[in-house]
């Protein structure tokens, strides 16, 4: 049974979101604010809702807190209608957005896919072992990434998705759709940035480790390749 904290200031919507999520086999605990939240441990759970609108702190400056201690899969609900906030969120390490109101069935479709990809069941994702690629390391057991310098470099579980994607792939680059249906698990439109941001975020957590860590291209018509010099699997 997977265990979902729910964040949500308005006890209507957590009371039904918990009620359906319990119906279909979710442990559901809810905090009404960031505060509240942040008195239990990230790890005793498996995915996170947070609603942006909040007393005190809002859901961003939470999902900001929890990516410093946790990699663990994380939706963002609000009623703000816009991209700024979903681009925000997704930069501070969001794995998906929805805009309230919300289909129950199509946040449940989003969470089941994120807590597949989260235990290692991604479309082309290597089984075991481990990849090295310019000095770097993948071990796709732990789903844990080693700098160079053998430093430890955290990655949520779209951004190690992600990686496994673009380095099944390789030399081939991989199309945005093909990123979106099988990283994301959705479909993307031409205006949907979603993708582009993610690609953004690994991009930037790589360089920040390793300013020469330039390993994502964009291959334009075609979508992202991973250039890397791939040394081979273990």
């Amino acid at each position: 049974m997977s265990h979902v904290h729910i964040i949500e200031d308005d006890s209507e919507i957590s009371s039904l979101l918990s009620t359906y999520l319990t119906a279909r086999g979710f442990d559901c605990t809810v905090s009404g604010s960031v505060e509240q939240a942040q008195k239990r441990p990230p790890d005793t759970f498996d995915i996170f809702i947070v609603d942006v609108m909040l007393p005190g702190d809002d859901g961003l400056s939470f999902c900001r807190w929890l990516r410093e201690r946790s990699e663990l899969p994380v939706i963002i609900l609000s009623a703000v209608k816009g991209d700024t906030e979903r681009i925000i969120g997704i930069e501070l390490g969001a794995d998906d957005y929805l805009e309230k109101p919300f289909n129950p069935r199509e946040l449940l479709a989003r969470m089941n896919a994120l807590l597949r990809r989260a235990k290692g069941d991604a479309v082309s994702a290597p089984a075991a072992g481990q990849i090295c690629f310019s000095g770097w390391a993948l071990d796709f057991d732990r789903q844990k990434l080693h700098s160079p310098d053998a430093l430890l470099v955290p990655l949520s579980s779209t951004e190690y998705q992600l990686m496994t994607a673009m380095i099944s792939a390789a030399p081939a680059p991989v199309t945005r759709e093909d990123i979106a249906r099988h990283v994301l698990g959705v479909e993307i439109g031409p205006e949907d940035r979603r993708v582009d941001i993610l690609i953004s975020r690994l991009r930037k957590k790589l360089m920040a480790v390793d300013s020469t860590a330039d390993f994502i291209r964009t291959v334009r018509n075609k979508g992202y390749l991973f250039c890397a010099e791939i040394n081979g699997k273990s």
